[in-house]
């Protein structure tokens, strides 16, 4: 019983490994297809807006890419930040091929909280291959790793780098998750790095108006 209960239990996570694994490659190749295509959909894009609107509006993409630079920016730091530590960690405790696994753990931190336990399953098992205290280290260290990362290295990185308060990022991860999974986690930063452009650059447009009809009554 307990076997089939292992073996139930093993193909849910590699269903649930498989699964990540997909969404994580469809999410990039939209971004890599939106990227490539950038150009031509701006130019769609400009083409709807008035004339005497064009320069708002090139002031609202260049806000946007600088917050979206920001989020990769910052998403870059903590998965090589991530890597690193996870290399170290692997190499002081024994596990075998740190550096490789170190890689792995740098990529697969691309997906928030996630990617860190998706990274952790080579680790144990190349631990185990040494030792059970080898692999509980090891797991052990990635589990501080993800801690620190969650609490320190995410939201204050990202918050610098994308302009955002930490607190307000740890708000969209969970939110994002909660909405969407993986794929929800993954995008939460970037999308709350847009509309928190649409906003600022609503409320300066608002401001602006409001300021008008006070200049027009000093004229007159």
């Amino acid at each position: 019983a307990n076997m089939v209960r292992f073996l139930g239990l093993g193909r849910q996570l590699i269903s649930q490994v498989v699964g990540s694994v997909f969404t994580l490659f469809l999410t990039f190749m939209v971004a890599a297809f939106i990227l490539v295509d950038t150009e031509r959909t701006l130019s769609f894009w400009r083409s709807l807006v008035p004339l005497q609107y064009h320069t708002r509006y090139s002031d609202l993409l260049k806000s946007l890419d600088k917050g979206l630079n920001g989020v990769v920016r910052g998403q870059l730091i903590i998965c090589l930040v991530n890597g690193i530590l996870t290399f170290i960690g692997l190499m002081i405790i024994g596990v075998p091929f740190a550096f490789t696994l170190g890689l792995v753990a740098m990529v697969f931190s691309l997906i928030p909280i996630f990617g860190t336990i998706l990274s952790s399953i080579p680790i144990v098992i190349m631990g185990l291959t040494i030792s059970l205290s080898t692999g509980l280290l090891g797991l052990l260290w990635i589990l501080i790793i993800h801690f620190i990362e969650g609490n320190f290295l995410n939201p204050k990185i990202m918050g610098t780098a994308a302009q955002i308060h930490p607190a307000l990022i740890v708000f969209a991860l969970v939110t994002g998750e909660h909405m969407a999974g993986i794929a929800g986690a993954l995008l939460a930063v970037p999308v709350y790095s847009i509309l928190q452009t649409f906003f600022f650059f609503l409320k300066s447009m608002v401001e602006e108006l409001e300021k008008e009809p006070a200049v027009a009554e000093k004229v007159v």
